[in-house]
């Protein structure tokens, strides 16, 4: 449901914005979106003792050099009582740049280190296949074999060694 909310907000949002303005809207509701999680800050937001007011003042000061139009927003968002959608605001933003822009940042996961290479081969390839600038971020985890994720193009590829090993032997016994 919240989802729903932040698209409406951030459509009214975008629509207000000049282009020289997204970049800067962007890094400051990415810090809202990343102090609102904290606890804290959640109680004082659901607090019935402190006015819509005093907390929309509250969270635009969090933002350094916040536009006007920011603050704007933050008091329609008060106003309305809507500041905990900040962190799906937030998200969905970031999406819409990403959009916009045509550059999106994935995910690439598994029990081994990539090389730069590797990785920037990567990029090329995937860059290529969806026409859009697409960066990746590695992760070493446990995942036995590598997995890619470009969750904002709904997209997650993975190989794992254990299913390779268990097909491999289904199929030894198959032909047995």
């Amino acid at each position: 449901m919240k989802e729903v909310i932040a698209k409406k907000y951030v459509r009214a949002l975008i629509a207000s914005l000049e282009a020289s303005e997204f970049d800067k809207m962007n890094e400051s509701l990415a810090v809202l979106g990343v102090v609102s999680g904290f606890p804290r800050l959640k109680v004082i937001l659901d607090s019935p003792d402190i006015s819509s007011k005093s907390k929309s003042d509250f969270i635009f000061s969090l933002v350094e050099n916040g536009s006007e139009k920011l603050k704007k927003f933050i008091n329609l968002l008060g106003e309305n009582k809507r500041l905990d959608v900040l962190p799906d605001i937030s998200k969905e933003f970031a999406y819409q740049k990403s959009v916009k822009d045509n550059e999106f940042t994935g995910l690439i996961s598994g029990n081994f280190e990539f090389s730069k290479a590797e990785k920037e081969q990567l990029e090329q390839s995937f860059s290529k296949k969806f026409g859009s600038k697409i960066s990746f971020e590695t992760i070493k985890n446990d995942y036995n074999g590598v997995k890619i994720e470009l969750d904002s193009l709904g997209l997650e590829v993975s190989f794992s060694i254990d299913r390779l090993k268990a097909q491999m032997s289904e199929y030894i016994l198959k032909a047995i």
